[in-house]
């Protein structure tokens, strides 16, 4: 066996060795995680500069000040506070937004320039919600060979921490693909009832949630199916529906 190849498995076994079943107070449930906050952020992080070559960031940096801003008071009142949020502004113009691994969360121009702060805080606290949830750690785990999730999140450490440049870039392409992958319905819905929590708690508008999702599905008429955030966040009509119950659960709790 290569130095190389003993080193990854020995950094596997500390990582699945810290793992255990844990209480998220996002989902209110018992989880068994093996991809640990470290390592998750490791492998957002790598991912970014692949992520930025396809879509470059905005060059506003008022506009960059302004997501970071609402960004920031949502990320104060997430459920998951043992990682730093990101946020940042796409030049797409494309209707988007996406969460890395890690929290690393980008909001695309074209969906920001539709939308009000209140609207956009929505928008950034459902992609917090998917982190908060683990949602993404989650797919990984079940989807990606743990040795090229490690080649991943230590790429930046040398070829010695991984098996080689073609692993990494293998590793990068397979997580950048799996982000874009549609959610389930279950994850979708809790989501967008941690997203209101947090758009609510932040002091936000949470009857924004609601507006967003309609200007959004509106905003190509009868085509709007086709847009590439309502093809990634499906079940647009459902959802709103279960957020008036979530908003009105928010306004008069019980």
């Amino acid at each position: 066996m290569k130095i190389n190849q003993i080193v990854l498995y020995a950094v596997l076994l500390l990582c699945l060795s810290g793992c255990a079943t844990l209480y998220n107070p996002a989902t209110d449930r018992n989880e068994f995680i093996l991809i640990d906050s470290k390592t998750e952020v490791a492998i957002g992080r790598n991912v970014i500069d692949d992520l930025t070559r396809r879509y470059p960031l905005s060059d506003d940096e008022n506009l960059q000040r302004r997501i970071q801003g609402i960004g920031r008071h949502i990320a104060s009142v997430s459920d998951r506070q043992d990682i730093e949020y990101k946020f940042a502004v796409l030049a797409d113009k494309e209707l988007n937004a996406l969460t890395l691994p890690g929290g690393f969360i980008y909001i695309n121009k074209g969906l920001v320039d539709k939308l009000t702060d209140d609207e956009i805080a929505y928008v950034l606290a459902h992609e917090v919600g998917h982190t908060a949830a683990r949602h993404i750690a989650k797919k990984l785990q079940a989807n990606m060979a743990y040795q090229l999730l490690l080649s991943v999140a230590f790429a930046s450490v040398g070829s010695q921490a991984g098996e080689s440049a073609a692993d990494v870039a293998r590793g990068i392409d397979t997580v950048y693909n799996l982000i874009g992958l549609s959610y389930s319905r279950k994850d979708e819905y809790e989501a967008d009832r941690l997203g209101a929590k947090y758009v609510f708690k932040a002091g936000f508008n949470p009857y924004a949630c609601l507006s967003a999702l309609e200007k959004i599905k509106k905003s190509e008429g009868p085509n709007w199916k086709v847009l590439k955030y309502l093809r990634t966040h499906p079940y647009v009509d459902e959802r709103i529906e279960a957020l008036k119950v979530d908003i009105s659960k928010l306004k008069n709790p019980q």
